[in-house]
């Protein structure tokens, strides 16, 4: 509080005559009456620790020099590290203390100075004080604990390990059930809690409340309100944004559906829901007006597939250039992995390859091009290798050379009834994938399986040793699923994540 110095002056000239008409003194000043008796009450003060200081126009209590070597002071500093020792609370009572330390020295400060006194002295000692309250307070286990919780992703478990680390270096608990962004009334009955049990108390399995019938149904459908939302654009709903925040999903579920929601229950809500943030990434649409009918094509063989027929998905992998090449490889901390870039590779190939999905079996060889030609030495191929089956379903993508009309005319002729009677061969059924859909392809997820393992982080010496590479990993792979049977693909069988059913807060596909 500062005004001129002749106003103060006056104020006290006027309390040494003993001329204290407050209303009066601000009039003639210009001040407020709270602002004269403030003045009034620091000159009371001075005359009561300092009678020798009150005619001395230049002396004020703010001179902390001078408060510090007063005996009153002395005797102050003396006694609190005792008094606040004593305090078992989490929280430091002003009053509290100086009822104490009246008991000790009734004939010194006032409660209006001990209070400013109390709050510099234990500013300027805050670390130490709290250092030790902490270390009193807990034990070496117990603060390995905390630190735990504090580092864990249970959000229960912060919230306690914050209350309890912070609660005793006496900050607000108002504060502090802000910072961890829940009501104060739970605050008080976790400390509560801790009292009566310590941390094992609170993290013992009964500590938390059972659920009732009625909430659990209302959580529920918060929770399914909460992912319809995120599936929604924010504009929708008036806010200026491309993609949800939390706060602001709490907010406009507050406002549509009329219940209070803080943005942490929103972010445990979704985290129930297996809704996350992620970065989005460029794919591939199908454009395939057909794709319905020809996915439904697919599932219906594979749901119908005899023991004498085959499902195959078919694909061509390069034309991949041997040379050296990157990848992910594990990496001492502070080195970085290179590889040499070169301009001219050692040659290059196209593996071309059928996987058999209720066999996961492998039929590969390697070329030089993409073309019809290719695809009718693969099918003479399949047809050696099975020759003993009714039916071969050639499942691909749809690339021009794989449905030729050269391709189509072999085929019409190799499925004639007097060609498979003579040469004992099944027939060939093409069940050709949607256009722009390569994630339906069973096969790509070999061509990636194979890649990591044989291409990526490689440098090979010839084309040859490349091929080799491939051929072991396939061989093994083969030989892996004979010794243990399990069909290939997942989705394209037909199998669900969730129940078939219509549901707004249904998550059908892994994001």
């Amino acid at each position: 509080m500062h005004i001129a110095r002749y106003k103060k002056d006056f104020i006290r000239r006027r309390y040494i005559e003993g001329k204290l008409n407050v209303s009066d003194i601000a009039n003639v000043l210009k001040l407020e009456n709270k602002t004269v008796r403030f003045y009034i009450n620091e000159f009371r003060i001075i005359e009561t620790e300092y009678p020798d200081k009150l005619r001395d126009y230049s002396f004020f209590i703010g001179n902390d020099k001078v408060t510090k070597a007063t005996p009153w002071y002395q005797n102050l500093i003396k006694v609190l590290p005792d008094l606040v020792a004593k305090e078992d609370g989490p929280l430091l009572v002003g009053a509290k203390l100086y009822r104490k330390y009246e008991q000790l020295y009734p004939d010194q400060y006032s409660s209006a100075r001990f209070y400013p006194l109390f709050r510099r002295w234990f500013d300027e000692n805050k670390d130490q004080i709290c250092a030790a309250k902490l270390q009193t307070k807990f034990t070496k286990k117990e603060l390995e604990t905390l630190k735990n919780w504090r580092r864990s992703n249970d959000h229960r478990l912060w919230q306690v390990a914050v209350t309890l680390m912070t609660v005793y270096t006496y900050h607000s608990l108002g504060s502090i059930a802000n910072q961890i962004e829940c009501s104060y009334k739970t605050l008080l009955d976790r400390l509560r809690s801790y009292k009566a049990h310590g941390l094992e108390g609170i993290d013992r399995p009964g500590s938390k409340k059972p659920i009732k019938a009625a909430r659990a149904i209302e959580i529920k459908n918060k929770m399914t309100n909460l992912v319809h939302l995120v599936r929604q654009p924010p504009k929708l709903y008036g806010i200026d944004r491309s993609s949800w925040c939390i706060t602001d999903l709490a907010f406009v579920f507050s406002r549509e559906f009329g219940q209070n929601i803080s943005p942490t229950t929103v972010s445990l809500y979704l985290k129930r829901s297996g809704v996350r943030y992620k970065r989005s990434r460029e794919v591939i649409v199908s454009t395939d007006p057909l794709f319905r009918e020809k996915y439904r094509q697919i599932q219906d063989i594979l749901g119908s597939l005899a023991d004498n027929e085959k499902f195959f998905s078919i694909d061509e992998y390069g034309p991949c250039s041997v040379r050296p090449k990157s990848g992910r490889q594990l990496a001492i901390k502070g080195s970085q992995p290179v590889y040499q870039k070169v301009d001219k590779g050692k040659g290059w190939f196209i593996c071309t390859c059928a996987l058999e999905l209720s066999s996961n079996q492998l039929t590969w060889f390697y070329s030089k091009n993409k073309d019809t030609n290719e695809m009718i030495r693969l099918i003479e191929l399949l047809v050696a290798q099975y020759k003993r089956q009714e039916k071969l379903f050639l499942s691909w993508d749809a690339a021009s050379w794989h449905a030729s009309e050269k391709l189509l005319s072999y085929l019409e002729e190799i499925n004639q009834p007097i060609y498979r009677s003579i040469h004992q061969t099944p027939m060939i059924i093409l069940a050709p994938l949607p256009a722009r859909s390569p994630h339906l392809n069973v096969i790509e997820s070999v061509f990636s399986g194979m890649s990591k393992s044989v291409i990526r982080n490689s440098d090979y010496e010839t084309v040859a040793a490349c091929r080799t590479a491939i051929d072991r990993y396939f061989l093994k792979r083969n030989q892996f699923y004979l010794d243990n049977p399990k069909r290939a693909g997942n989705k394209i069988w037909g199998k669900e994540k969730v129940i078939p059913v219509f549901d707004k807060a249904n998550i059908c596909k892994n994001l």
